[in-house]
């Protein structure tokens, strides 16, 4: 009596299981990218407006009304960049959610 092997199937758990771990690396993937994107904008953001307005004040030996301009200005970049970046996250992780 010869026995043959059951064949071999793929369960669709399997799939599901594969795909979901497919899915968190992509999403891990794409908030690193994310996020290191936007630690170097805000650093630039932030850091050029602030020394900007120092050098001003230091040339023109004013008081630190450009440092405090250039402060204001980098809060307010800074602001403006975090939001860009939360609703693009936001849109990449909606298309994904949507797929399931």
């Amino acid at each position: 009596m010869n026995k043959k092997a059951a064949p071999k199937t793929t369960t669709t758990s399997n799939l599901n299981d594969k795909q979901s771990t497919s899915d968190a690396i992509i999403a891990k993937t794409n908030f690193i990218a994310t996020a290191s994107s936007m630690s170097w904008q805000l650093a630039i953001v932030f850091l050029v407006p602030i020394i900007g307005g120092y050098y001003l004040d230091d040339s023109l030996k004013s008081s630190p009304l450009f440092l405090l301009i250039g402060f204001v200005l980098a809060l307010s970049a800074s602001f403006l960049i975090i939001r860009k970046f939360y609703v693009e996250f936001n849109k990449v992780n909606s298309k994904t959610g949507d797929k399931k």
